[in-house]
């Protein structure tokens, strides 16, 4: 998803320039997933007669890997731009003749320029166009390439014309543009629609390479020439994984060198992270589904863009996309799985759609070792790639780090994320359709019995589970002979998909397509768990019966009914039994049932996945703190710890030690109950004192994960010891009364000591903004003198959220430029701006959600923070002193002494601050806690 907005995946590494090419595609991994073997056997399959169409930031169609298939043809045969990023108007224009000079001219838009009677072509009805595409349209691009000529301007002006010829009998329109801006067209060559001849430009730069290849759209019915470029790189380096053929001049190639490419831009790389526009997703996905249908190649998707999931598989774009493949089942998408792992229940948003397939990703053992450095002896699942739960995704993992084609403003060229993995899927979708088309020319796939024989085929990797890896690590060879299988056994027109619902307590109606068990703190043993299992009906068949046989390996899960079978509409449910040796050991109980149907064939059918979290708990027996000693864990692997957070607790204490003796080198994560992310840190030994202390405060009930990853480029393994404790510190008004008190009480029975300090920070205000039919709102700003920042937090209900696609912050300054950008990938996020200057400033915050479909009604939820630059002390005061000592269940006032602030604060806001509560033997602030001030 995006979010901490991803671009369904990018997270990026600057890569230094590599000093020489290795043929070897140590850069690209293609060893274990067998894509290496295959080619050895069958070179002719390299996804000839496919075409992978890149949803995403663009593509660069002048870049070497971009330029020609295998077989010598033009790579990249069309383009399309659905965000709007890249529109330019155009107007009437006459032709003047002055000095000798023909111009043409629109006098109202101040356009004018000459060579008007020296072009090759003139207009069939007599009528031009002028318009004038200026380097402001980059002005807050991610490229940062606003100077796109490298003339030392970020303002320049390149003027266009456009009108229609006939020649010939054929009509089509032409643009000229002066790429050299030398205020003549007369050495232009006219640019036809890019999907008619190829045709491209740059702007002539003498300083470097220009930042990109441009191709262009002339739309006369909207007034419109759409100039299409990849200022992101992100689409540019996806298709160069698929499909890339002969990287940097080299033997460099993608997955499907021998493919055709598309690219349909979605995200504007204006805003944040190139986020998606209102319909530009969908806009993508429609334009993808007429070529689909209008040519007789296999079209294969690829999606490596998405914002986290709250309501996993019901988003608005992800029910779109169901009523799309149910139309047309030989749509075929690959889609990135997301990056907020390492923790559970964060596959985002489309990716936890049934109707796409999701991949997560892995570090290949010769790509670490060559492009980061490692020593590692196998592959590794990458620490952020998204994790299942409800959902049973990832459908697989494939390779998610590499080097590959990058437009020529890009610093690097190496990227890694689940938006590296997603390509590589759509690459061996691409190879596998064309070897089948070409050997069974009649047949066509499902696109869902193709993600099927994918996940079934995948080789599982050892030391994960189900809900890191899906079915495992892609692996084209055995997918082929599978394909082939079933196609020999005439098993295409039995295809049938299943729709599946089982018990998840945290999901709205308490179900999911898999058992999700977060907290499995109250199990006693007794209880069964159900699956009900419908067919989809997918061949429109009235009469169906099948019976199915149901296996696992896990043992601690009872399939009570070995046998199952599906009779016409009728619904069947699967019985499940936990087994009680999982309630006295704390963990994750992780577990796939298999469904293959009885008889000769043996087919596999569908799968369900049961998830058990049986969490450690904090008590007074334990005096509410838990420890780990002596832990180890490998390079790049990981270990998980769920605890238990109860009613009324303020606050985690986390500490991760290590022996000086010892090595250790860990990355480690926090995430809440919802599977969000909320801490992450860092401790090794040759840097760090031996030891990490970590505080959070914002918790809330239910179960949180703690996540140990052992650094991967580690040589060894580390070794740690690990505690948590919590504590129970409540206010009971955070509002100051008259007295300028507040009462608290140590809801836990254990004694607490603290010192108590606090500052007055600012003033804030809460409102919400309803929007209706729009697609972005903005809400100016002023900084004063005196104030140090401003801060927006920003909060949707997860329903309204589940409406897009992005919501991208952005704040700009009175130039127009944006000096700040976030987005969400929850239903939650925050944006600010610091006044450095300590001057009057003015600022325009502005969001922009990305309606899946259209725009409708949502609330926008706004805490407004202001920040003063000379902070206020409070001075807290307990019987003289402020210290307090807090026994269970006592509450205890605590006064607050201090200076008005300067600053008067607008009608209708509070003063806020934050009150510290440091303990009194180690002095670490254990708890943050906010509060206002009439």
């Amino acid at each position: 998803m995006k979010k901490n907005k991803w671009i369904f995946g990018l997270i990026f590494f600057i890569a230094v320039l590599l000093s020489a090419q290795d043929t070897s595609q140590t850069f690209l991994s293609l060893k274990n997933t067998s894509v290496k073997s295959f080619q050895d056997k069958y070179p002719e399959y390299d996804g000839k007669g496919t075409i992978v169409l890149v949803l995403d930031t663009g593509v660069d169609m002048g870049i070497d890997g971009l330029t020609k298939t295998s077989a010598g043809e033009v790579k990249v045969i069309d383009v399309q731009d659905f965000t709007g990023q890249g529109d330019v108007k155009f107007y009437e224009a006459e032709i003047d003749e002055e000095d000798n000079e023909h111009f043409f001219i629109n006098e109202e838009h101040a356009l004018k320029i000459k060579g008007a009677d020296k072009l090759k072509y003139k207009a069939a009805d007599g009528k031009y166009y002028i318009g004038a595409i200026e380097e402001s349209l980059w002005k807050n691009s991610g490229s940062r390439a606003n100077d796109v000529n490298g003339n030392g301007n970020d303002n320049d002006k390149f003027e266009f014309v456009t009108f229609k010829v006939n020649e010939n009998g054929e009509v089509f329109w032409v643009v000229y543009i002066d790429t050299n801006n030398n205020e003549d067209l007369s050495d232009e060559k006219p640019l036809r629609n890019y999907k008619e001849k190829n045709d491209t430009f740059t702007f002539e730069n003498n300083e470097t390479l220009p930042p990109f290849t441009i191709a262009l759209n002339i739309f006369d019915e909207r007034e419109i020439v759409s100039f299409f470029f990849d200022d992101g790189s992100h689409g540019t380096h996806c298709a160069g994984i698929s499909a890339g053929n002969k990287i940097g001049n080299t033997n460099l190639n993608g997955i499907a060198p021998g493919a055709y490419v598309m690219g349909f831009k979605l995200g504007n790389n204006n805003l944040a992270g190139g986020a998606t526009v209102t319909e530009s997703m969908k806009k993508c996905f429609l334009y993808a589904d007429k070529i689909s249908k209008e040519r007789e190649e296999p079209c294969i998707i690829n999606l490596s863009f998405g914002i986290g999931s709250e309501i996993e598989g019901k988003a608005d774009i992800e029910n779109f996309i169901k009523n799309l493949v149910e139309e047309n089942p030989y749509l075929y998408i690959a889609t990135s799985n997301g990056n907020e792992g390492p923790g559970l229940s964060n596959a985002g948003m489309p990716s936890a759609s049934e109707y796409i397939f999701s991949t997560g990703a892995v570090l290949a053992q010769e790509v670490g070792n060559d492009l980061y450095g490692t020593t590692l002896d196998r592959d590794i699942i990458l620490h952020f790639s998204s994790r299942g739960g409800e959902v049973l995704k990832p459908d697989v993992v494939a390779p998610g780090a590499c080097v590959s084609t990058v437009p020529n403003f890009s610093r690097g060229d190496r990227f890694w994320g689940t938006s590296m993995a997603s390509p590589y899927s759509a690459g061996v979708m691409s190879v596998l359709l064309g070897a089948l088309k070409t050997e069974y020319p009649d047949v066509k796939i499902p696109s869902r019995l193709l993600y099927r024989v994918l996940r079934e085929t995948a080789e599982p990797m050892e030391g994960y589970d189900f809900v890191d890896q899906g079915g495992g690590l892609i692996n084209i060879e055995a997918a082929y002979n599978k394909l082939k299988k079933i196609i020999k056994n005439k098993e295409i027109s039995n295809f049938e998909t299943y729709s599946i619902e089982s018990f998840a307590p945290n999901m709205p109606e308490a179900t999911a397509p898999n058992l999700y068990i977060r907290d499995g703190s109250f199990l006693s043993g007794d209880e069964k768990f159900s699956f009900i299992i419908k067919r989809d009906d997918t061949n429109k068949n009235k009469k169906f019966y099948r019976i199915f046989n149901l296996s696992t390996d896990a043992d601690w899960l009872k399939i009570i009914n070995k046998k199952i079978h599906l009779r016409n509409n009728q619904p069947t449910m699967v019985k499940v039994q936990l087994a009680d040796s999982i309630l006295t050991e704390p963990g994750l109980y992780n577990a796939e049932i298999k469904a293959s149907r009885a008889g000769k064939t043996k087919m596999y059918e569908f799968s369900m996945m049961a998830t058990v979290v049986i969490p450690y708990q904090f008590s007074s027996k334990n005096n509410y703190k838990l420890n780990f000693d002596d832990q180890v864990v490998e390079p790049g692997m990981h270990k998980r710890y769920f605890l238990k957070i109860p009613n009324g607790s303020s606050n985690l204490n986390i500490q991760v030690t290590s022996d000086n003796k010892e090595f250790t080198a860990v990355r480690y994560y926090l995430h809440d109950p919802d599977g969000i992310q909320r801490l992450r840190g860092y401790l090794n030994t040759k840097s760090d004192s031996g030891s990490k202390v970590e505080h959070f405060s914002d918790l809330q009930p239910g179960v949180y994960e703690f996540i140990i990853l052992g650094e991967f480029t580690s040589q060894k393994e580390s070794k740690f010891n690990l505690s948590f404790e919590i504590d129970g510190i409540e206010l009971l008004n955070n509002t100051l009364n008259k007295k300028n008190e507040i009462e608290v009480v140590n809801n836990f029975s254990k004694i607490k000591r603290y010192s108590i300090d606090g500052k007055l920070l600012g003033y804030q205000k809460k409102y919400t903004v309803e929007l209706e039919n729009q697609t972005n709102y903005e809400i100016p700003f002023t900084l004063t003198k005196g104030e140090a920042a401003k801060s927006f937090e920003i909060s949707l209900s997860k329903e309204d959220y589940n409406k897009v696609t992005d919501f991208a912050l952005m704040i700009y300054n009175t130039e127009g430029k944006s000096v700040n950008i976030g987005g969400l990938s929850s239903s939650k996020s925050e944006i600010s701006v610091s006044n450095i200057a300590d001057t009057t400033q003015n600022y325009t915050f502005e969001f922009i959600p990305a309606f899946a479909e259209k725009p409708s009604k949502m609330e926008v939820n706004i805490t407004e923070k202001t920040y003063f630059k000379n902070k206020v002390n409070l001075n807290a005061l307990i019987n003289g002193s402020n210290k307090i000592l807090l026994y269970p269940n006592i509450k205890q006032k605590v006064s607050f002494s201090f200076d008005k602030p300067e600053q008067t604060i607008p009608e209708n806001n509070l003063y806020f601050g934050e009150i510290e509560f440091k303990a009194l033997k180690t002095k670490d602030v254990e708890l943050t806690k906010t509060i206002l001030i009439k």
